[in-house]
């Protein structure tokens, strides 16, 4: 016959037992809830960060078209495109109420576009880096297999990383195939047939003394903005003003490490800009 202190103990130790469950499902649902919270809050700083990204693209876009409406005059559109930097400084750490963005500009005309450019200009351009019997080899890959983004750079014969990484400062996929000698570096003029370095080096140079090169009279077509080398070849045209722009917005929720990055590309068409190509990702 059971005592009443046995039954005492079972009880108790029942008791233990189902209060060691409940605690360790307490746990679990505990554990559930600031997981779900953090997933919530760290959604909300991501969505956050995106739509300060596009604030910062609308907000560049708008102030580029309103400069290109000012200026009407194609003759006049380099020495704008030469204040650009100027003209949208303000837009660095920009608070739109509990979120940031900032955004800065590239001019693809700057450099060699890898699918449009002229195959003259890229094998000089690839030889200032390496043998020109390679160079060869590298731009016959590009001629056969256009490249969808600059990651993919590397994939094309001839080409390792150490190259790419060499290269990358002077060439794009996202250009129309012109080079704007207002704003080209060094290598991309040099590269240009009918240039070469002595040339490039003294284009640089007047540049860095504060001149801009305008649109050429005699060459300028209907809509301006393009001149021509006398000593290039026919068919070697250069541009004087961008015509295809990047836009880079990074957004972030105040407080929160997120970075939201837009890559925007425009095509500068009058006073427009058209969208040609938009990513993003987060960082």
């Amino acid at each position: 016959m059971t005592s009443s202190s046995d039954r005492r103990g079972v009880a108790l130790i029942v008791v233990l037992l189902l209060l060691g469950v409940l605690g360790m499902v307490a746990a679990e649902v505990g554990g559930a809830a600031r997981l779900e919270g953090h997933l919530v809050v760290t959604l909300r700083a991501r969505t956050v960060a995106r739509y300060a990204a596009e604030s910062g693209v609308l907000a560049a876009t708008a102030r580029v078209e309103a400069l290109l409406d000012s200026v009407r005059a194609p003759i006049a559109r380099p020495v704008m495109f030469h204040r650009l930097a100027a003209y949208v400084g303000p837009l660095k750490d920009v608070d739109i109420g509990g979120a940031r963005f900032t955004v800065a500009f590239s001019d693809l005309n700057a450099r060699l576009d890898l699918n449009r450019g002229d195959s003259r200009a890229l094998r000089a351009l690839f030889g200032q880096f390496t043998t020109q019997s390679r160079a060869e080899v590298i731009v016959a890959g590009l001629r056969s297999r256009p490249l969808g983004r600059m990651g993919e750079l590397v994939a094309v014969p001839g080409v390792d990383e150490e190259l790419a990484l060499a290269v990358a400062p002077y060439v794009t996929v996202w250009s129309d195939g012109m080079v704007n000698v207002n704003s080209a570096p060094e290598p991309v003029l040099a590269a240009l047939p009918g240039l070469g370095e002595a040339n490039a080096r003294s284009l640089v140079g007047q540049r860095e003394a504060g001149a801009v090169f305008l649109p050429s009279v005699q060459a300028q077509p209907p809509q301006g903005t393009q001149i021509v080398f006398a000593t290039a070849p026919p068919g070697v045209v250069v541009t004087t003003a961008p015509r295809r722009l990047l836009v880079i917005s990074r957004g972030w929720q105040q407080g929160s490490p997120l970075t939201h990055e837009i890559q925007a590309v425009y095509a500068v068409v009058g006073a427009q800009l058209l969208l040609q190509v938009w990513q993003e990702r987060d960082l």
